[in-house]
C-alpha cells in the first residue's frame, strides 16, 4: 500500500514539473510562435448580395471589378512596397500600418509575397449601368431602396457575402514574419439571385437610341408581343446609382421612371376607339367628311388640318390622325363600349411587374363620369382624364399584334441558384382575347397605312415592314412663356407580318410626335432586327 501511495506521489510530481517547466519555456518566449498561431488581425474589404440578370442569365449588376492591393500591418513591410503605392494614398496608408490596422489602397499593380496581396473586388454598379430605374439601387447599409433591389431585399440579402483580408500576427498583435496575407472569401460574389424578362442587347438598344435622338426626357418600352414580357423599359434622364445623392435636386428628376409613369396619350388612344367600334358592327369603311372642325354640343373640336381631310374611312382616318372622324366614331360607338374597350386593354388598371411592385394603373374615365358629348369627343383622341404610360400603351399595342389577346406586361422570370441553375419559375399572367380577330386585322392595317403613307412614315425602317401610330396630346402644363407642353408618342409593333416586338416612346417636352419619336422607333427597330 505504501510503495503504491509513493508511485502515485512521484507521478504526480512529475507532472507538476513538466508543466511548470512548459510554462517557463512559454513565458521566455520558446513557443511564442506555436502558441500565437490561432491570433489575427482582419479587415473587411467588400460584401456583395444575390445577382440580377437579364432574360439570357447575363448580369445586371457585379458586371465590373475594380483592383486593390493590401499591406501587412508592418512597418517593414510599408517600406518594401512605398514605391507601388500611389503617393495620394501612402500617408492613409501608413496610419493605418502605425494602428496595427491592415492598408488597402485602390491599385493596379500585382503584388503577391509576404508584404502584400493584389486582389479583385466585384463594383455592384457601373458608371454607365443599363436599367438603372428598374434595377434600382442599394443604400449605405446594404438595403435595397427602389427597384427590384428593394422588392427583392429579402432575397438578395440573403445571398450576401463578404471578401476579408486575414493577417496573422503574434500575441502582441505583431504581423508574422515570413507570413503571407490571406484572402478569405464567405460566399462572395454568390451567382444566385433573379432574373428578369429584360434583355441586355435590347434595353442598350433603347437608352442609345433616346439619347441619340436628343430625348432629354422621356421613355422606351419593348415588349415581347407573344408573351407581354418586358425586354427593355428605359427612362431619361438617369441617375447614378453609386452616387444618388447628386440627383437630390436635379431639376428634370432623375430618380422618376417615365417608363411607367402615366401621361395624356393622344391620337395612340384611336387604336382602342377603332376596336370598339369594330366590335360593336360598325363598318371600317364608314365615312366621314372632315372639313377641318366638328361641332359637339356648344362646343367647336378643330382638326390639325384646318382645310379638313375631305371624305374619310377609317384607314384614311387613322393614317392621317383626323379628330373630327374619331369624334364622330366615337359617338356612333358610344361611351360605354369605348370605355369597356379601353378597361380591356389593361388601361386604369395597375400592372404587377413583380412581387409587390405595382406599375401605377393611371386614369381612364368610366362611362357615368362622361355626362356630356363633349366629354366623348375628348376621350375618342385620347384628352380629357384619360392618363396612361408608356409600359401599358405598349401593351395595348402588343394586344392588338398578337391578333386581339392581350396579357398584362411582366417583368420577372425567374430564381436562380449558386449553379446559375433556375430553382423557380414566374408565371406569367392569363391571357385573354379582347377583340375578334377579324378586328384585329383591320387595325394593324389601318397601322401599316399610317407608317406606309401617313403621320407615321419616319419611323418606317428601310428594309422593314412595320406598323404604329403617332400621337401628340395636350397636357395641360405650361412652360414660363406660357406655351402649352406637351407628350409626344409613337407606338407600333415589327415585324408586321409576323409582329415580335411592341414598342412604345414618349418625350415628355415634344413638338410632334412624328418628328419627336418616330425616328426613334425606327433606330430600335432596324437594331433589334438585326440582332
Amino acid at each position: 500500500m505504501y510503495k503504491r501511495t509513493a508511485s502515485l506521489f512521484f507521478v504526480f510530481c512529475l507532472l507538476i514539473g513538466i508543466a511548470f517547466t512548459r510554462l517557463i519555456i512559454i513565458i521566455e518566449g520558446g513557443y511564442n510562435t506555436a502558441s500565437v498561431r490561432g491570433h489575427s488581425v482582419s479587415v473587411s474589404v467588400s460584401e456583395s448580395r444575390g445577382m440580377i440578370y437579364d432574360c439570357k442569365l447575363r448580369p445586371l449588376v457585379n458586371c465590373e471589378n475594380e483592383s486593390f492591393v493590401a499591406v501587412k500591418p508592418s512597418l517593414r513591410s510599408f517600406e518594401n512596397v512605398k514605391e507601388k503605392i500611389p503617393e495620394q494614398f501612402k500617408s492613409n496608408v501608413l496610419n493605418e500600418i502605425s494602428g496595427g490596422r491592415i492598408a488597402v489602397f485602390k491599385s493596379a499593380s500585382v503584388i503577391s509575397n509576404t508584404d502584400a496581396v493584389s486582389f479583385s473586388a466585384v463594383k455592384r454598379y457601373s458608371d454607365d449601368g443599363l436599367c438603372v430605374h428598374t434595377v434600382g439601387y442599394i443604400d449605405s447599409d446594404k438595403k435595397g431602396v427602389s427597384g427590384v433591389e428593394k422588392y427583392y431585399d429579402n432575397l438578395l440579402s440573403g445571398e450576401s457575402g463578404s471578401l476579408k483580408i486575414v493577417c496573422d500576427v503574434d500575441a502582441h498583435a505583431n504581423a508574422l514574419e515570413g507570413e503571407k496575407l490571406k484572402i478569405q472569401s464567405d460566399n462572395y460574389n454568390s451567382r444566385a439571385g433573379v432574373a428578369l424578362t429584360v434583355d441586355r442587347d435590347i434595353q442598350k438598344i433603347c437608352e442609345d437610341a433616346l439619347k441619340e435622338y436628343g430625348i432629354e426626357k422621356g421613355a422606351a418600352v419593348v415588349l415581347d408581343v407573344k408573351t407581354s414580357q418586358i425586354r427593355a423599359i428605359a427612362s431619361i434622364p438617369e441617375f447614378s446609382q453609386n452616387e444618388p445623392a447628386r440627383s437630390l435636386n436635379d431639376a428634370s428628376s432623375p430618380f422618376i421612371n417615365r417608363a411607367i409613369t402615366p401621361y395624356a396619350v393622344g391620337s395612340i388612344f384611336k387604336v382602342v376607339v377603332s376596336a370598339a367600334a369594330l366590335e360593336s358592327g360598325i363598318d371600317s369603311n364608314t365615312q366621314f367628311n372632315c372639313k377641318g372642325n366638328i361641332e359637339v354640343g356648344s362646343r367647336i373640336f378643330n382638326c390639325h388640318k384646318n382645310t379638313g381631310h375631305g371624305v374619310m374611312n377609317l384607314y384614311s382616318a387613322t393614317a392621317n390622325s383626323c379628330n373630327p372622324y374619331f369624334i364622330n366614331l366615337a359617338l356612333m360607338t358610344g361611351k360605354e363600349k369605348i370605355c369597356e374597350m379601353a378597361e380591356s386593354f389593361g388601361l386604369g388598371k395597375q400592372i404587377e411587374l413583380c412581387d409587390g411592385w405595382f406599375a401605377p394603373g393611371g386614369a381612364l374615365p368610366d362611362a357615368a363620369s362622361l355626362v356630356s358629348p363633349q366629354d366623348l369627343a375628348n376621350l375618342a383622341f385620347g384628352q380629357g382624364k384619360l392618363l396612361a404610360s408608356p409600359l401599358q400603351m405598349a401593351a395595348v399595342y402588343a394586344a392588338i399584334a398578337n391578333s386581339g389577346v392581350y396579357r398584362a406586361p411582366s417583368l420577372m422570370q425567374s430564381v436562380t441558384d449558386k449553379n446559375r441553375i433556375e430553382i423557380m419559375r414566374a408565371e406569367l399572367p392569363a391571357n385573354r382575347r379582347i377583340m375578334s380577330e377579324s378586328t384585329a386585322e383591320i387595325i394593324k392595317k389601318t397601322l401599316l397605312e399610317t407608317v406606309e403613307n401617313g403621320s407615321g412614315r419616319a419611323a418606317k425602317p428601310d428594309n422593314l415592314k412595320i406598323a404604329g401610330k403617332t400621337a401628340t396630346a395636350q397636357s395641360g402644363e405650361f412652360d414660363e412663356n406660357k406655351n402649352e407642353i406637351v407628350r409626344t408618342w409613337f407606338c407600333g409593333f415589327f415585324p408586321y407580318e409576323n409582329p415580335e416586338y411592341s414598342v412604345a416612346i414618349i418625350k415628355e417636352d415634344g413638338n410632334g410626335g412624328a418628328a419627336d419619336c418616330a425616328p426613334v422607333f425606327k433606330c430600335i427597330a432596324e437594331k433589334i432586327s438585326q440582332m
